[in-house]
């Protein structure tokens, strides 16, 4: 750990060199520590380990609070161990105690300089002109670069699925994970890939030979199924809904339980808040109750 280059001891005489004007280059971590504090030693460790994995993303800055309580009391530190986050001479994140090693990889990407950051700049640059291929293309390079510059991997998706790839875009969209992203992102951007590749499935698709057939035949669950897939893809979202709950209330076992999970594949794709979740959900229920 002390012969790592990106691994500093702080204390009043260098704080200014190790801190303040090194965070004018990358961000930097002031892990606040004391040699009695259990926790400062667990969370060491890992943060050194984060450090020489970023090769030099992001500086680490060790102040022992014991030997250096001005230090401490300047920033405010009133539990160990404290991590503050310094860029460009100031606070611009900060956590206590011992985190997941994915939340500190959140926090420490949100901060971090990128090398291919002007690249991407300049992809969304052109994307915002309208060069959506142009865009793709730079943006692609930016992601082959730096595979966890995940940022650029989930505006690269949306690109993708914009320029009819919308497969692609979900398989890299699987790829990302969990904790890179804010779930809530992460989550619309998959429902959107995913409602793209059934709506090109189902371009130019005439369904009145399907509609036909179930007039002649409202039993006929296949038809009934295949019908549901088409609406949904074409938005009619409760239209597709209504027929999958058709086929599990007729027979909830019907392909494997195909009813049920044609409704809770089309919850995902519309999210969790939208009405129609709710409303689907329930009369499942009451077929229960």
């Amino acid at each position: 750990m002390a012969d790592s280059p990106y691994i500093f001891e702080a204390n009043p005489q260098n704080f200014q060199q190790v801190v303040l004007e090194n965070s004018y280059q990358v961000p930097v971590l002031v892990d606040f520590w004391a040699d009695w504090c259990q926790p400062c030693k667990t969370l060491m460790p890992l943060l050194a380990k984060l450090a020489d994995e970023y090769q030099g993303g992001f500086i680490l800055v060790k102040v022992n609070t014991d030997q250096h309580q001005q230090l401490a009391q300047q920033f405010g530190v009133r539990n160990l161990p404290t991590v503050k986050v310094i860029k460009e001479g100031r606070i611009v994140d900060e956590f206590m105690g011992v985190q997941p090693e994915g939340e500190i990889r959140k926090i420490i990407n949100r901060h971090r300089v990128r090398k291919t950051e002007p690249y991407r700049q300049q992809a969304l640059a052109m994307y915002e002109s309208g060069d959506l291929t142009g865009a793709v293309q730079l943006m692609e390079q930016v992601v082959q670069h730096e595979p966890d510059f995940y940022e650029a991997v989930i505006e690269l998706a949306g690109m993708l699925i914009q320029s009819e790839r919308a497969e692609e875009a979900e398989f890299m969209l699987q790829a990302v994970p969990p904790d890179a992203i804010e779930n809530e992102i992460l989550s619309q951007l998959l429902a959107e890939a995913k409602k793209a590749k059934l709506q090109a499935q189902v371009v130019g698709v005439d369904t009145s030979a399907l509609e036909q057939r179930l007039a002649e035949n409202p039993d006929d669950l296949a038809t009934m199924l295949e019908l549901a897939k088409i609406r949904v893809a074409m938005d009619d979202i409760e239209g597709g809904l209504e027929l999958y709950f058709t086929v599990h209330k007729k027979d909830s076992n019907f392909q494997d339980g195909a009813g049920k999970q044609g409704m809770l594949s089309t919850f995902e794709l519309i999210g969790a808040k939208n009405p129609l979740v709710k409303k689907y959900r329930n009369k499942m229920f009451s077929l229960i109750y």
